[in-house]
């Protein structure tokens, strides 16, 4: 295949690649947490975009958003967005960017910010790849199960985030702190320092230096789980909050999760009502002319994954090899 994306992509050049990320961390390859390879280190970051550069031109939001919009190509640009707002943007994706010339969006959960909060499924992934215990109790799954090795530890999230992301976020929160509590993790380890949010300052800052501000939500529910009020909650406040730390207008979304089934005609309603214009997804696709602006998709760059393996996804020619 090699060769291939970078021809197709010259010959498909009416839809916009959105990269998808959540954090930069200093060996990303040995990070407990770190499992499903989406947090980047500096290193790969830094080169990914330097030969993405050859192939795209990395543009602000708003360009991007007017564009679908309106029908207009951008041929061949690509966005930039980080999901969460996790303080390691600030710390090293800022730099990085900032010193490469390009822009980029971050979407914060506002909760988060100024707190000592820890995702739930951050926290379970370090209590299982951090834990000496050999298997996680019967509980959340229906038997113990081994977590002896890393392959094993591996299965094992998996199978735990699968379970919890079917449940409300502040039920999935309670019992992955039981879960923590079995498995002996230390809920102060200065390694929980590496995934926790922004403060004030550093949004503040990121909005001065340029970077585009979305909301995240506020607790980073899962808003097609919650309740009505709570689904208007998480939006509305959270555009308030970042419009008071930014002092400009906030009108961009990320769905929390972002799969099909976790946002709906209700939660875009909500959207609409508040003021937003577009929302993200995760759900795999290049982003084109007719696109509906609160479905917008997204290509994730893997910690995992070779240039090329990040190349041939980010060109679409996979989306036309399986038809």
């Amino acid at each position: 295949m090699l060769g291939l994306p970078r021809l197709w992509k010259r010959l498909d050049r009416s839809r916009v690649a959105v990269l998808l990320l959540h954090g930069v961390l200093p060996d990303a390859d040995r990070s407990p947490f770190n499992s499903t390879g989406k947090f980047v280190s500096p290193e790969k970051l830094r080169s990914f975009l330097e030969k993405l550069g050859r192939l795209y031109r990395v543009a602000p939001a708003d360009r991007v958003i007017e564009s679908l919009a309106s029908g207009r190509s951008m041929g061949s640009a690509m966005l930039v967005t980080f999901d969460d707002g996790y303080a390691n943007n600030y710390r090293y994706a800022l730099p990085i960017l900032s010193a490469m010339g390009l822009p980029f969006t971050v979407f914060v959960t506002t909760g988060f910010v100024d707190s000592d909060t820890v995702l739930w499924n951050d926290r379970l992934e370090f209590a299982v790849f951090s834990t000496a215990r050999q298997t996680v109790p019967r509980g959340l799954l229906a038997q113990d199960t081994p977590i002896a090795t890393s392959r094993q530890k591996t299965e094992a999230v998996a199978r735990l985030k699968h379970l919890l992301k079917a449940k409300p976020s502040s039920e999935a929160t309670v019992l992955v702190g039981r879960l923590c509590d079995s498995l002996g993790a230390d809920p102060a380890s200065p390694k929980l320092d590496d995934v926790r949010f922004m403060t004030a300052d550093q949004v503040r800052k990121m909005s001065g230096a340029g970077v585009t501000l979305g909301a995240h939500g506020v607790t980073h529910a899962i808003l097609s789980r919650e309740r009505p009020d709570r689904v208007r909650g998480e939006i509305v406040e959270s555009k308030k909050s970042l419009e008071a730390l930014s002092g400009g207008s906030v009108d961009l979304f990320a769905y929390p999760n972002g799969r099909p089934e976790d946002f709906n005609p209700a939660v875009r309603a909500e959207l609409v009502n508040a003021g937003f214009r577009a929302s993200f997804t995760s759900v795999y696709g290049l982003a084109g002319p007719g696109v509906d602006l609160f479905e917008i998709p997204r290509i994730p760059l893997d910690n995992r994954w070779t240039y090329l393996e990040f190349e041939t996804r980010a060109s679409g020619v996979l989306e036309v090899l399986r038809r």
